[in-house]
């Protein structure tokens, strides 16, 4: 079962909802914390996009289909001769219908709000959209994960009257690529689990979500050497990817010797794919993909201390959880 399934799992929600339908869409939560704190939901597992991030996972999730129809790869890919950034850039991204714009739904974006590009349009189509606090505000409350959930809180209990689907971006994914699954994070989500059952107990029908989640990292400096030489001197354009999961666009003729370099210089610390092999899209995705398998992989931001993008089962495996109204 994969994150494919939520809108349809959402819309069965929406038919047998008293008052209504919240979703909270926590950004970078693992499978193991969610099991550990959302302790009055009914939570079961599913598997993530691939490669397992927030850009793939969050329109796999809301349009029901997966990378290679919706055609965002990850967060860094080939757009037309060059490389587009998808959360913050304008790539081309077909008009697929979410299950937020075929219910009107009431949507506090919060940092997606704040985005122009079209990835957070394509999510958030034809749903109202709460305005999101000051960009200041936001920053704080996302170094501090039980005063992000307070406010979030206090936003979604203003706009709960005036909703029948009302869908939340919950983003402790910032804080935990810089201190991993610490006290604040657990502390937080212990919160949500109790106002989740609040709302519930109000008649609401409660959903929560992640796209991916984390493990930590210690990227090995020779590698990431290693990787630019390769893009240096065999490649057309700088490589894309998404944290975990790194792609090359090799010059012509030199696919399979891009992909044997690529699997000697890696070694261990990676598996190497065929972009087809791992049903993603192409030209958008190159054809030579490199997975960690070792926290030594060379992401491309090394100041990180927990990434995701990867095919672990703690990157990969998503909560996804249903408080009940009580009958």
């Amino acid at each position: 079962m994969s994150l494919v399934e939520i809108p349809s799992r959402l819309e069965h929600a929406l038919s047998k909802a008293q008052r209504g339908v919240i979703v909270l869409a926590v950004d970078g939560l693992s499978a193991d914390v969610a099991k550990q704190s959302w302790l009055a939901a009914s939570l079961s597992t599913l598997s993530s996009a691939v490669p397992a991030t927030a850009a793939t996972a969050f329109l796999t999730a809301l349009t029901g289909v997966p990378a290679d129809v919706h055609r965002v790869p990850g967060t860094v890919y080939r757009n037309g001769s060059g490389l587009v950034h998808a959360i913050n850039g304008s790539p081309a991204i077909p008009d697929l219908p979410t299950v937020l714009e075929r219910h009107g739904a009431t949507v506090l974006a919060r940092e997606l709000d704040l985005l122009e590009g079209t990835w957070a349009r394509a999510l958030l189509r034809g749903c109202t959209r709460l305005p999101a606090p000051p960009r200041h505000k936001l920053t704080a409350q996302a170094e501090d994960p039980p005063l992000l959930v307070a406010n979030v809180v206090a936003d979604l209990d203003k706009a709960l009257p005036d909703a029948r689907l009302l869908w939340t971006y919950v983003n402790i994914d910032d804080h935990v690529h810089r201190h991993g699954y610490d006290e604040p994070v657990h502390e937080a989500m212990l919160r949500l689990d109790a106002h989740a059952s609040r709302w519930a107990a109000q008649g609401w029908t409660v959903v929560a979500h992640s796209g991916h989640g984390q493990v930590a990292v210690d990227p090995d400096a020779g590698l990431a050497e290693a990787w630019d030489a390769i893009v240096r001197e065999d490649c057309v354009i700088p490589s894309g990817g998404a944290g975990r999961t790194r792609w090359l666009y090799p010059k012509p003729g030199r696919t399979d010797a891009v992909f044997d370099r690529v699997a000697t210089a890696l070694g261990s610390a990676a598996t190497v794919h065929h972009a087809t092999d791992l049903g993603l899209p192409q030209p958008e995705t190159g054809p030579v993909v490199a997975v960690a398998a070792s926290p030594a992989f060379p992401i491309p931001d090394p100041s990180k201390k927990f990434e995701h993008g990867g095919a672990s089962r703690d990157e990969t495996d998503v909560p996804f959880a249903v408080w009940e109204p009580v009958q």
